[in-house]
């Protein structure tokens, strides 16, 4: 409850610096395509560590976990299904990173990005499937010790509010929702704001 009344407080003064893209500095750093994002994090926590310390050093007050593909729908097309301790995991790197650099200041989001499939009624994964896949990735990430959770890059409003349902029934933290919108000011499925 701390963090979240301290959020509160800064963006009532100030605007708060996110960091930047992981993907692409991971690349970047050497990992190839094709593997599972979250797996090679964990097998080369050196180099994702080193992308975080570089956020932090730089400004940035809110990390996001390397977790964008963390999800159950995800993590399976790889075949992984430990949900929860690969999420764990990536935030405990996130966590010793940043308690490490920028004097302990810098907040670490766990990070909720979209399934890579629409929720029922445009899709095959129904609302239940989604609040509880999306529960597997909170507990992990809660596990591993995040401050806050950002759910984002939505296309499907029905997965936005599954994964919220999800956060609110599985903590108090501080919770940022974006969703993504295409020139006309929709979603992929035509929802608009």
């Amino acid at each position: 409850m701390k963090v979240k009344k301290y959020i509160l407080s800064q963006l009532e003064k100030r605007v708060l610096i996110l960091d930047g893209a992981m993907g692409t500095e991971l690349v970047k750093r050497g990992m190839p395509t094709g593997v599972c994002p979250e797996t090679w994090c964990i097998a080369n926590p050196e180099v994702v560590s080193g992308v975080y310390s570089d956020y932090a050093e730089s400004g940035s007050d809110i990390i996001y976990t390397a977790t964008f593909g963390g999800n159950y729908c995800k993590l399976g097309l790889y075949n992984e299904k430990d949900v929860v301790g690969i999420n764990r995991r990536l935030a405990q790197i996130a966590r010793e990173s940043t308690d490490k650099t920028a004097g302990n200041k810098t907040l670490v989001a766990g990070d909720i990005a979209p399934f890579g499939k629409f929720v029922a009624p445009f899709g095959e994964v129904s609302f239940e499937e989604a609040v509880k896949y999306s529960k597997l990735q909170i507990q992990g990430l809660l596990e591993g010790g995040v401050d806050m959770l950002v759910i984002e890059t939505m296309m499907d409003i029905q997965e936005a509010r599954a994964a919220l349902i999800a956060a609110r029934e599985s903590c108090d933290l501080f919770v940022m929702v974006t969703m993504t919108f295409d020139e006309t000011g929709h979603t992929l499925n035509g929802t608009d704001p």
